[in-house]
């Protein structure tokens, strides 16, 4: 654990609040430009009622633009282009995207500088992580402008949604940082914590139980949310057993849920309980591409965030109601460039018949890729969300998660060459910090994680759901 870490899990809750709120601050003046984030909410906002043809006019526009920069500044476009005889000056339109390769994770991670612009990072770049949905790690980059062009497309979602502020609602986030030691969360009965200068309220998605609800339920109606987000995981078991309770909720104008695959049947537990409409969200944390669903609740590719494809097993594209995966384009960051990257999650392609809010963008029928177990550990309750745990990791190509009892949990591990016992003292903290003590962890290392008929794999699935109480 790092020296900042330690000394958070030490502080007392007034000094937590306050690192947390001078994060908050960092992460603001850093990362983005709120002028700039108000400009481009202002164009998104007009750009959503083009037409199929001007959406396309504008993608054919900003993918001319993002071939000649890569095959200027980025290096393995360079000699993607170079060694395979394309002149990028003839990628011009969004079926030429075809004649280039599909980028698949292993050889970004393999081969991370050759993405970015110039080479090398840049001190000006803020570093992002993601563990992706099969638990393979990688180091992500943006510059603020392009932070603030990823981050415009959730202020017009949460304009869509309703909100009032959409840059700086008052808000209540189920997160999966680990913001709550557990000592203090068990001692005093606090699972959350105040970010001030992002206006929120942080909630502990690792305490979540019959015994902990009513409390995270008083501290919300205190703070009167006009938004709740977070992974849906932890908002249906506040719902189910708010219900089961007869505990009142808070009533925000909305939710959005986002990182996980929103259930049909969890969407309509989630509203019920709140009494507000559910916005869901797909926005991969390698910026790849960005669906949401509107007011009548269709899911919308955003096409001014870049092509997004949904390819079949043999490369075409699906048709309506076909599953296939995920590729995407993006031309929101210029320095970390993914041109048709394999994302790693399943879709399956929407109507191509106009939605009834009147926005003519391409619709997913539904987002399949992410479809992770919720977990229950008697020690610290419902747990879902388990991908922040490899944010951050070295030397794992691939990673799964089992629970086999209520007592132990083992964690498959592919190794990368470089994947030695300091890194797995590091996966078995950072999940120890997730599942608390008084649960066994295993880790074990293996050639193959098995695959199921779709070719992937479950990150996180229990294997002992019959010993879990009710809710």
């Amino acid at each position: 654990m790092s020296l900042a870490k330690t000394l958070y899990a030490h502080a007392p809750r007034w000094a937590q609040d306050f690192m947390v709120s001078t994060q908050g601050f960092m992460h603001n003046r850093r990362r983005w430009d709120v002028n700039l984030g108000r400009r481009l909410l202002t164009e998104l906002l007009e750009s959503q009622w083009w037409d199929e043809n001007r959406f396309l006019e504008e993608q054919n526009r900003r993918l001319s633009e993002l071939i000649r920069h890569a095959a200027v500044r980025v290096p393995y476009y360079a000699e993607l282009f170079r060694e395979h005889g394309i002149d990028p000056k003839s990628i011009t339109t969004v079926d030429d995207l075809s004649r280039l390769p599909v980028l698949e994770k292993a050889v970004i991670r393999d081969r991370p500088t050759s993405f970015l612009d110039g080479g090398q990072v840049h001190n000006s770049w803020n570093r992002l992580f993601t563990s992706g949905t099969t638990g393979s790690p990688l180091d992500l980059y943006s510059s603020r402008d392009s932070f603030t062009r990823i981050w415009s497309f959730v202020f017009r979602l949460r304009s869509w949604a309703g909100l009032s502020e959409p840059i700086f609602p008052r808000r209540v986030q189920f997160t999966g940082r680990d913001i709550v030691p557990d000592p203090q969360a068990r001692s005093n009965g606090v699972f959350w914590r105040r970010n001030v200068p992002g206006n929120a309220l942080l909630m502990s998605t690792s305490h979540l139980s019959q015994e902990t609800v009513p409390a995270y339920v008083a501290a919300m109606r205190s703070f009167d949310p006009e938004l709740i987000d977070g992974y849906p995981s932890a908002l249906v078991i506040v719902a189910r057993i708010a219900k089961s309770l007869g505990l009142a909720l808070p009533r925000p104008r909305a939710i959005i849920t986002s990182a996980e695959t929103l259930h049909p049947e969890d969407r309509t537990d989630i509203e019920k309980a709140f009494a507000c409409a559910v916005f869901d969200q797909y926005a991969s944390s390698d910026t790849a591409a960005f669906v949401c669903s509107c007011e009548h609740g269709s899911l919308h590719i955003n096409p001014e965030f870049g092509v997004c494809e949904i390819l079949t097993a043999g490369g075409r594209p699906a048709r309506e109601g076909e599953e296939g995966e995920i590729v995407a384009t993006s031309f929101c960051n210029t320095e970390q460039v993914f041109i048709r990257y394999r994302i790693g999650d399943l879709a399956v392609a929407g109507p191509s018949t106009p939605c009834a809010c009147g926005r003519r963008m391409p619709r997913v029928a539904t987002i399949t890729g992410r479809v992770d177990d919720t977990l229950y550990v008697p020690d610290r309750g419902w747990l879902g969300r388990f991908d922040p745990i490899f944010k951050g990791l070295t030397g794992i190509y691939e990673a799964q998660i089992a629970q086999e009892s209520l007592d132990l949990i083992r964690v498959r591990v592919v190794p990368a060459p470089n994947f030695d016992a300091s890194a797995e003292h590091a996966l078995v903290a950072s999940l120890r910090r997730k599942v608390g003590y008084t649960v066994a962890l295993e880790v074990e290392r293996v050639r193959q994680i098995p695959r199921g008929p779709n070719g992937k794999f479950r990150s996180v699935i229990s294997l002992c759901r019959d010993q879990y109480p009710q809710m």
